[in-house]
């Protein structure tokens, strides 16, 4: 797991998707407009392949929400000898960040974009090979850019083109096993994502828990996200 900090404000984890890199110029902008909103954000990327799912991405994103937490509570003098509470701070994840954070629990509200709670339907031909206990990725796979935003082209499907049987495995072991939604938690999808399953998100976040936008995957990539990154901070606790 690598995180990368921009700004200097209210502290915002932003745990991203699978391929995600913040020096991609549609996550870069998302960042930058979540700074100029005033907050410190900790761009947090997953790795793409791993056996063990909680070990590599849960337990690493738990721990550095942890770090962030005593770290704010030390900056705002909220943890001394009499008092062990930790300070304030946002969090907010994308796709298989958002399953990641699911996991994780995190104290504050989580607000999720596009989360992989739930995977497409496959050709029931090729569920035997997702089966294969192989950790090495070998099966062909491809995120078409039209699928993550309007404003996606080739060069901004950061995703990798082969996936390992054994990590299917793991995610959806994860999916399967999600926690409830926090009663304050917010979701924003669109019910054509072509990436993940809105039909997961639509079961587990009820109505009144999650806003539909009109886009592709990556709400950040949709030609209406001057107005959705509002949306969005919006949702986020943080400055005034």
């Amino acid at each position: 797991m690598q995180v990368d900090t921009f700004g200097d404000g209210y502290d915002l984890v932003w745990v991203m998707g699978w391929g995600n890199v913040v020096e991609s110029r549609h996550e870069r902008w998302f960042v930058d407009r979540l700074v100029d909103a005033g907050y410190r954000v900790h761009a947090v990327e997953l790795p793409t392949t791993t056996p063990d799912f909680r070990r590599d991405c849960v337990v690493p994103v738990r721990d550095y929400l942890d770090d962030v937490a005593a770290d704010a509570g030390d900056a705002t003098g909220g943890a001394d000898d009499t008092d062990t509470s930790d300070g304030e701070y946002a969090v907010l994840a994308h796709s298989m960040g958002g399953l990641a954070l699911a996991h994780a629990d995190p104290a504050p509200k989580a607000v999720y974009l596009s989360p992989w709670w739930g995977m497409h339907d496959v050709p029931i031909v090729l569920e035997p090979l997702l089966a294969l206990p192989i950790a090495r990725p070998l099966l062909p796979f491809a995120v078409e850019h039209e699928d993550l935003g309007e404003l996606a082209t080739p060069e901004d499907a950061t995703a990798p083109s082969r996936i390992a049987p054994k990590w299917i495995q793991t995610v959806r072991a994860a999916q399967r096993s999600l926690p409830a939604l926090g009663r304050d938690d917010h979701v924003f999808y669109t019910p054509d994502d072509a990436v993940v399953d809105p039909r997961a998100i639509e079961r587990h976040a009820p109505e009144s828990q999650r806003t539909t936008y009109d886009g592709g995957h990556e709400l950040f990539s949709s030609t209406g996200r001057d107005e959705y990154v509002q949306w969005v901070v919006e949702e986020l606790p943080g400055p005034e």
